[in-house]
């Protein structure tokens, strides 16, 4: 049976690697903003009214940096096959996200998300079959470890808002492979606004589902609003890059410096403190998502060894 997508896994050489880690890094940071700028609105306003005109005013923004980028509003490969599914699965991450956004602890949601780079480490392991040693297995395990020592798993924590959580996770994870295969002559704006068209349109649906009643915002969270479109037009853009043709398996766990920014954000904005354990439990998560670097590293170089001989 002919496969209906089929799928080239790309080159990435030291210098893409290099280039991803450092947009998924700043980008973490953007986003980090954004997400404590549209939980303090969610809280006040409708959740699908804020993720509609948060994208609205993030495709603006974009729209604007592509002219002034391309001299023109031609928007090659908009409608890719490729570019539309991460759209979809975006507005899908999107939502659910700030849906749990609105419902748990920053730290807690930050937690769950960090099993993004897991999820899709293993996701790259059981759909497209890459090979994943016992090695970054083990370092995946101490990872989720972690992880659940963040959560501290029982009924407080892992409720419906919890499973919504990871769902986003989840989405987010597909995302990531999809947008490594996405062809590179498409440039990057281009997917980024198409992706944020997706959210718009994911606010839409969120407010049929809900029946949601809009109203206008004051001048404060209007502005509010904007910062965050910036800062989630700045971060969208760098995540994309972070993603075109680079080894997943090495730029994904850059997605932990999310732990970093959180806990700033969370300290000095939403007043919140780290225990002990959720310390601990972030060290294990660094821990193994360097661990994971070091060992793609080391079987590049095996690779280049065996292939040099040869």
């Amino acid at each position: 049976m002919r496969p209906l997508l089929k799928i080239e896994r790309p080159v990435a050489s030291y210098q893409d690697n290099k280039r991803g880690i450092i947009s998924l890094t700043a980008g973490c940071a953007l986003f980090t903003v954004t997400d404590t700028i549209t939980k303090i609105v969610a809280l006040s306003f409708p959740i699908g009214e804020v993720l509609f005109s948060r994208a609205l005013a993030c495709i603006a923004f974009v729209a604007a940096a592509f002219f002034f980028a391309y001299r023109t509003f031609s928007f090659h490969g908009a409608f890719q096959k490729l570019v539309l599914m991460r759209a979809v699965l975006d507005g899908i991450a999107n939502a659910t996200f700030v849906l749990a956004l609105t419902k748990m602890r920053l730290a807690d949601l930050m937690a769950i998300n960090m099993m993004s780079p897991l999820v899709l480490t293993m996701l790259l392991a059981f759909f497209f079959k890459e090979k994943v040693g016992w090695r970054r297995w083990s370092a995946i395990f101490v990872g989720v470890g972690g992880m659940l020592l963040i959560v501290k798993p029982g009924p407080s924590t892992f409720d419906v808002w919890a499973l919504i959580a990871f769902a986003a996770t989840l989405f987010s994870a597909t995302r990531d492979i999809l947008t490594r295969r996405i062809d590179p002559a498409t440039p990057t704006l281009v997917v980024t606004m198409v992706s944020l068209g997706g959210t718009g349109l994911a606010g839409l649906a969120l407010a049929l589902v809900l029946g949601e009643r809009w109203t206008l915002y004051s001048s404060e969270y209007l502005g509010l609003i904007v910062v965050g479109a910036v800062f989630l037009a700045g971060g969208s853009t760098l995540a994309v890059s972070a993603f075109r043709n680079v080894d997943a398996t090495v730029v994904a766990p850059f997605r932990y410096s999310l732990l970093i920014w959180s806990a700033l954000s969370g300290y000095f904005v939403l007043g919140e403190v780290s225990d002990t354990m959720s310390i601990a439990g972030s060290l294990l998560i660094v821990g193994s998502g360097l661990y994971m670097l070091h060992r793609e590293r080391v079987r590049h170089r095996e690779v280049a060894a065996r292939s040099a001989i040869r």
